[in-house]
């Protein structure tokens, strides 16, 4: 009995004092989350680059000594040919292949600059993907690519940010909103079925169907290199090494460029959508809160920066709410029971519509 209560006795100890560290760790985490993350983060880039290293070095050591034993072997059935002409053959030809200028005779019809190549081009850099596989020849082109981005690229992301504020209350707000009125549901719960709706509608639509489609249409495309050129055209990320119609004749690659310029600027919209109605969702905003303070975000209705505010504005009664959007194209939502009347912003010049007790059906 007395080893029980003892037992007991430095359990209890143990216990306090490991809530104690926790409770410490919690409000150091507190203090200094924005510190903490950016270290995790630095960490997360440090051990993805590791994990890269260790899983492709290997590889690339292989065919680095399959390339040499080719090249040893050429030398060896060809001894007129020097290794220095053959270096600077090699070199040639790898030049104008990252120049996007075809080196084999199989491939001399291709045509990285006729119109439909040349939109493809515009699109990549306009959306910041630029895959690489097409660079401009000459220095005058060079020099456009410039001027051009510096309007371009800017001109893009407010037309992306427009487009975005356009659809957003009718493809996030008013589901939302209808859920809550039909269903019954909290802003919240419905805020968090219909992103879940959303994010599966999206990868469904915009990543697996996309991905089956480009694995039927290249033959030497699996499903997974099909799907890795989805995420890195939609994410902007635009690596070289997967390119469709590389291997198809002059109009299916002509078609592939065209549909793929659309894929993009399609699915980049789509994706702002998605990313705006996850955003506004309160537990996103909860952790930004956490890591970068309530202080740090947008006044609520109030339009001002909190240290421009007036003497009379600090002294409202009404404390001020904050909010951290992705940009200003999120209203204020409450999660207070929805009511039944709203009214939506006019969206391409059609006439706004007004969700009443009227004009809504009736449920089923």
């Amino acid at each position: 009995m007395f080893y029980h209560s003892l037992l007991r006795q430095y359990t209890n100890k143990i216990s306090l004092i490991m809530a104690i560290l926790a409770d410490k760790a919690l409000t150091f985490l507190r203090v200094h989350a924005f510190t903490c993350m950016m270290i995790a983060y630095g960490l997360f880039v440090v051990i993805g680059a590791v994990v890269l290293m260790i899983l492709e070095q290997p590889e690339e050591n292989l065919l680095v000594k399959e390339v040499r034993e080719l090249k040893a072997r050429f030398l060896a059935d060809n001894p007129c040919v020097e290794e220095s002409s053959l270096d600077r053959l090699l070199m040639n030809l790898l030049s104008a292949s990252k120049r996007g200028v075809a080196a084999l005779e199989s491939a001399s019809d291709k045509c990285n600059f006729d119109f439909t190549s040349s939109l493809f081009f515009v699109i990549a850099f306009l959306t910041t993907t630029g895959y690489g596989s097409t660079v401009p020849l000459s220095d005058e082109g060079r020099v456009f690519c410039v001027v051009y981005c510096l309007v371009g690229i800017p001109f893009t992301l407010l037309l992306l940010s427009s487009l975005t504020h356009a659809l957003l209350p009718w493809v996030t707000h008013t589901p939302i909103h209808n859920l809550q009125v039909f269903w019954g549901l909290s802003r919240n719960h419905a805020a968090l079925l219909h992103c879940s709706v959303l994010a599966f509608c999206t990868a469904t639509l915009f990543f697996l169907l996309p991905a089956g489609a480009l694995c039927l249409l290249e033959n030497d495309w699996n499903y997974l290199e099909s799907l890795y050129f989805c995420f890195i055209s939609l994410s902007t990320t635009g690596l070289v090494d997967y390119l469709p119609g590389r291997t198809q004749s002059r109009a299916a690659r002509q078609g592939l460029e065209f549909a793929t310029s659309c894929y993009l600027m399609l699915g980049l919209i789509v994706l702002l959508v998605v990313m705006e109605s996850f955003w506004e969702l309160q537990q996103v905003q909860a952790i930004l809160r956490f890591f970068s303070g309530p202080r740090q975000g947008e006044l609520k209705g109030v339009g001002l920066d909190e240290l421009v505010l007036s003497g009379d504005m600090a002294g409202a009664e009404e404390e001020p709410h904050y909010t951290l959007p992705i940009s200003t194209i999120s209203p204020a939502f409450s999660d207070s029971p929805a009511t039944p009347t709203t009214e939506l912003p006019p969206i391409f010049g059609l006439p706004p519509i007004a969700a009443t007790k009227e004009n809504v059906p009736p449920s089923l």
